[in-house]
């Protein structure tokens, strides 16, 4: 784990993190003089710091990569590496539902965020841009799966343990002062802290502030995001309760709803409550007229125990002997129907890179023509590559040595 200067001081980046609030006045104050941290995971350049942005979330500061100099931080074991090139930001158009700007994230869901309940709105002819030129909106899951590749949480460096708090600096460094649906980000959106017993009331305070804004009234509703980690999901007298760990808050939801979310998220619903795996879900909330917060939609994305995200049960598994193997490694992001091809993960610590496919649904023809055509294309490209087809136990897959 890189150190990192500011203000006076050298500290790992993981305590930084993980102790967002300690560091806030120093942080606050690197902000505005000289304007940056300083990442020290490569020896220092006399009048060449390499700077880290410091930005604000609510009231702590955490820290992103500099525009267009994520290539110069260390390949191996800096959070803040991104190669060279167009992808190193991934700005994206000015039609994407989601894009990186210098202030933060700007993105687009397919969600209403206010809905007006009384009135009729009286159409004008249309004065708006052709459909074509129209800006995209992503779905939730979309939305979750986008910023957790923008912020490196798909990557393994072979370092210890990755906890909440980890996930949450690196999530809020990359939304910073952006917006979503053309309203400040940090009104919309909520990323959970990592829960202390210490800093419990810090926590709950932090936590009611932002459901403070989530309202319903005679006119309409204000509602609210939150990206947090699913604890359980319990059957009630009414429906089901969402509740998650980094709170004692609890979520109503309805039966309609959970039913849509186990069938849409088969691979993660069975695996809420192992201890093998993390449920990461964003939650879209609305206040009901009697003043308790309900789940209106809901996505749910499956992890191993270090925050990787994974496909299946069997992916979770090999994620995890893989972070207990300290071995580098990149869980491919499927954003685009495009993506099918991409490997389940690929090692990043061996010359050349190497493939690692979990094959399953053996019974599936589609599936089994799909698996033909990866194979073909390996072979194609020289690419080596590991498989393992459960239920071959995974301890007899041999893994080539880290170079």
């Amino acid at each position: 784990m890189a150190h990192i200067a500011f203000d006076g001081l050298t500290i790992p980046l993981e305590e930084i993190q993980d102790n967002p609030a300690r560091f806030a006045t120093r942080l606050e104050r690197a902000k505005k003089v000289p304007g940056y941290a300083v990442c020290c995971c490569r020896p220092s350049i006399p009048g060449k710091p390499l700077r880290l942005v410091v930005r604000r979330y609510g009231a702590l500061f955490h820290l992103a990569r500099w525009p267009d100099e994520g290539h110069l931080h260390d390949r191996h074991g800096c959070a803040f590496f991104a190669e060279q090139g167009p992808l190193e930001e991934s700005p994206g158009r000015a039609h994407d539902a989601i894009r990186n700007t210098p202030t933060g994230l700007n993105a687009k869901l397919d969600v209403s965020l206010s809905v007006r309940t009384v009135a009729t709105v009286t159409r004008t002819p249309s004065t708006e841009t052709t459909r074509s030129n129209t800006r995209r909106s992503a779905p939730l899951l979309g939305f979750l799966n986008r910023i957790w590749m923008d912020s490196g949480l798909n990557q393994w460096k072979g370092g210890p343990q990755r906890n909440w708090g980890t996930c949450n600096a690196q999530l809020l460094a990359l939304l910073g002062e952006g917006k979503m649906n053309g309203k400040p980000i940090q009104d919309v959106l909520h990323v959970m802290r990592r829960f202390e017993e210490a800093d419990q009331a810090t926590l709950k305070a932090e936590l009611d502030s932002f459901l403070s804004r989530i309202k319903t009234s005679k006119t309409g509703s204000e509602r609210g995001v939150v990206i947090a980690e699913v604890k359980t999901i319990d059957q009630s007298k009414y429906g089901f309760v969402v509740k998650i760990r980094q709170t004692f808050e609890t979520f109503f939801a309805s039966k309609d709803l959970i039913e849509k979310t186990a069938a849409s998220y088969r691979h993660a619903w069975p695996m809420i409550g192992k201890p093998e795996a993390r449920i990461v879900a964003v939650l879209l909330l609305e206040r009901t007229k009697d003043g308790n917060l309900r789940v209106i939609d809901l996505a749910l994305q499956l992890c191993n125990s270090s925050f990787i995200p994974c496909d299946s049960s069997y992916e979770v598994a090999m994620a995890n002997r893989l972070v207990e193997e300290h071995r580098r490694f990149v869980k491919p992001m499927r954003l685009t129907d495009g993506d099918v091809m991409l490997p389940d993960f690929r090692l990043i610590d061996t010359t050349p890179a190497t493939a690692i496919e979990v094959y399953g649904m053996e019974s599936n023809d589609t599936y089994r023509a799909r698996k033909a055509q990866k194979q073909s294309l390996y072979a194609q490209g020289d690419e080596p590559c590991v498989e393992w087809v459960p239920p071959a136990p995974l301890s007899a897959v041999v893994l080539p040595a880290a170079t």
